[in-house]
């Protein structure tokens, strides 16, 4: 079962902004679960309810209320949903400084092609958002898929140790998706398989 997000999930500005404090304090109690951090990178595993509060929050920030504009900004941003057999990362690049920023971003071209999720002796390289890919990265955000054969999803769903990992020429780095979010993202694709 893919998510989607449906027009009648997104509030109008003025009816989300009467509950916006509640709702943000409830998806980032579920960010901070999703989220997994290296030393340089941080990666978020989407679902509706995380994508769903991106496009209110522009709704709201913008007071968008031409219709074609929020279904617009709900193709757009549908793009970060899982489907089937799917996980949805954004990877965010992250920096102490924008002067270190500057001068690493350079060599970090590629990096959107070298994002693994291993388990059991198993990878599973992540799939970077079509048309993002160039020669020197531009974007401190990349987004990646991660599709599972049937195969791999069978062995997915019975690991217990997961792991994301870069293998990038000037940046390696690892987490361990915690059992907490492992169990998460297993229920997640048990209801696709």
């Amino acid at each position: 079962m893919s998510q989607k997000i449906l027009r009648e999930d997104i509030l109008p500005p003025d009816t989300y902004s009467k509950n916006r404090n509640e709702v943000n304090a409830e998806v980032i109690k579920k960010i901070k679960l999703r989220r997994l951090t290296t030393k340089t990178f941080s990666f978020l595993f989407e679902d509706k309810d995380t994508v769903l509060n991106q496009i209110n929050e522009m709704v709201f920030l913008e007071n968008i209320k031409d219709e074609e504009e929020i279904d617009r900004l709900i193709e757009v941003y549908s793009e970060q949903l899982p489907g089937d057999s799917e996980l949805s990362v954004s990877m965010f690049i992250e920096f102490e400084d924008e002067n270190q920023m500057v001068k690493e971003l350079p060599r970090l071209a590629g990096i959107e092609q070298s994002v693994y999720l291993t388990f059991d002796g198993n990878e599973l390289r992540g799939i970077p958002e079509e048309g993002r890919s160039t020669e020197v990265l531009e974007s401190t955000l990349q987004y990646l898929k991660f599709q599972f054969t049937s195969s791999l999803l069978e062995k997915f769903l019975t690991s217990k140790n997961v792991y994301i990992e870069t293998r990038h020429k000037t940046y390696q780095e690892i987490a361990k998706i915690t059992p907490e979010l492992l169990e998460q993202l297993k229920e997640e694709l048990r209801q696709d398989h």
